[in-house]
């Protein structure tokens, strides 16, 4: 599922440039709001759910009692406390990259819901602005260019995500950090997959 994360960061960018006015052009590129944008980030949102609950699923399994309790023996006790260890690790950065998806796609549908009914407001001050171009008026204290990320519930804290928060177009940046916390994982996969076929080869048949 996170998979999916980092292509559709690209449809999403591509139509935010080919749907972009050319009176924005070398601005926002993000907030546009277009028949491309909103099918991105509706998929993206299809996204967020079953991998939450995958993920507590993990972690509801790795917080049994019957996998921390005591073997009666300490080399097995330590087998398995590094494969949680390792585990656990696994689950930070996999609950990373949903805070990537997931932030991203709430930063844009609240800014959607801040700017609905904005062709509105002329008819209802009674001004002739309804022919103007419509004026975002985003929150003065929310920074356009952030992911919305929300703190990690374990060890890791995605906003140190390596060049997230650097660079001229934010959606390059969320995809490229969704990258990095997808190898991440995968490095951590592979080792903890290696302790487990250690300790399994141990296993009596």
């Amino acid at each position: 599922l996170i998979d999916k994360g980092a292509p559709l960061f690209k449809d999403y960018a591509q139509a935010a440039f080919m749907g972009a006015p050319l009176s924005n052009a070398g601005g926002d590129s993000i907030n546009v709001d277009t028949p491309g944008t909103r099918m991105a980030l509706q998929r993206m949102g299809y996204l967020v759910l079953p991998t939450a609950h995958n993920l507590v699923s993990a972690q509801t399994l790795l917080d049994d009692q019957k996998f921390i309790a005591s073997t009666g023996s300490p080399t097995d006790d330590a087998t398995l406390k590094k494969i949680r260890d390792q585990l656990l690790d696994t689950i930070a950065f996999q609950s990373a990259s949903l805070d990537l998806i997931n932030g991203f796609v709430e930063t844009q549908q609240m800014g959607n819901l801040q700017h609905a009914g904005t062709e509105y407001i002329a008819e209802i001050n009674g001004s002739d602005e309804a022919n103007q171009p419509i004026k975002n008026t985003p929150n003065p204290w929310q920074d356009p260019n952030t992911p919305g990320l929300s703190p990690n519930p374990y060890a890791f804290d995605p906003a140190t995500i390596p060049g997230l928060a650097v660079g001229y177009n934010p959606i390059t940046n969320i995809e490229g950090g969704l990258k990095w916390t997808q190898d991440e994982t995968q490095k951590r996969e592979d080792a903890a997959g290696r302790t487990i076929s250690a300790a399994m080869s141990q296993c009596p048949k």
